[in-house]
């Protein structure tokens, strides 16, 4: 499976699931006074929510500077989620979803820091909502 991107910035470093949400109806339904039944105007597709969930890493040679490194990179992805940014997504398939919005990235769980061969990894679960705003 691959890494997810959100403007070519990869949203988590490993263990990633995306779930692609249905896409929204655009219609409206009225009741026909003295009919059984509704009315239906179709209007087209909307957008759809994708769902992402994975595991962010950061690297240092102390466990302090491994956390450092793990916030700096959240703030980075963070960034993303302001409203403006309209992107491709890239998901776990390795497919692209274009014209899509960051509209939330968060921690999903505590900062957990181990020691390795060379130095600490610094970890924390996260989840990301990306917004497909034309399917």
């Amino acid at each position: 499976m691959s890494i997810p991107t959100f403007n070519s910035v990869a949203l988590c470093s490993t263990a990633a699931r995306d779930e692609p949400g249905p896409i929204d109806v655009r219609a409206q339904l009225e009741t026909m006074p003295g009919a059984d039944g509704q009315f239906v105007q179709c209007h087209g597709k909307g957008g759809r929510d994708i769902r992402v969930t994975g595991i962010l890493e950061g690297s240092g040679d102390t466990p302090a500077e491994s956390n450092q490194a793990l916030k700096a990179a959240m703030r980075a992805i963070q960034a993303l989620a302001d409203g403006a940014t309209v992107a491709t997504y890239v998901g776990t398939d390795g497919g692209g979803y274009s014209f899509c919005i960051l509209t939330a990235y968060r921690a999903a769980g505590p900062v957990q820091v181990r020691k390795g061969t060379t130095g600490y990894t610094a970890m924390m679960a996260i989840e990301a909502v990306i917004r497909n705003l034309t399917p």
